[in-house]
């Protein structure tokens, strides 16, 4: 055996999740925003996150927040909440009924009798002590 083939380090490489997931691309839907029918259900994010747009959309929408706050805020690049903010000005209807969807699934999860489950299992506990 030669030596320099014994002494190269052995270079391993895993599959590049920005491309594909178990052999799905990734669809660009705008500069630096895409979807996967695998990552948050097929919603745009910004690209090699699982950020959602709507997420951006809500900071700007509801906390009064510029690109840069957001970014700080979630600890990524300027340019990317500047690509989120753009594709919610681009197809803002599609995100404001994506954000309301998203709130009314909350708030009925928040009315629902599974809130209750803690509770109930405590006095459960209580009942058998």
């Amino acid at each position: 055996m030669n030596s320099t083939s014994r002494d190269a380090p052995v270079e391993r490489q895993g599959p590049n999740i920005r491309n594909h997931i178990d052999g799905v691309k990734f669809r660009q839907l705008a500069p630096g925003i895409t979807t996967h029918p695998l990552v948050r259900s097929g919603r745009p994010c910004i690209e090699g996150t699982t950020i959602e747009v709507k997420t951006i959309a809500g900071l700007q929408k509801f906390h009064d927040m510029d690109a840069e706050q957001i970014a700080d805020h979630l600890w990524i690049q300027l340019f990317m909440a500047q690509n989120a903010l753009n594709y919610y000005a681009d197809h803002k209807q599609y995100v404001d009924v994506s954000m309301e969807l998203a709130g009314l699934n909350h708030e009925q999860m928040a009315e629902s009798h599974y809130g209750d489950f803690s509770r109930e299992l405590l006095s459960r506990r209580e009942s058998v002590t």
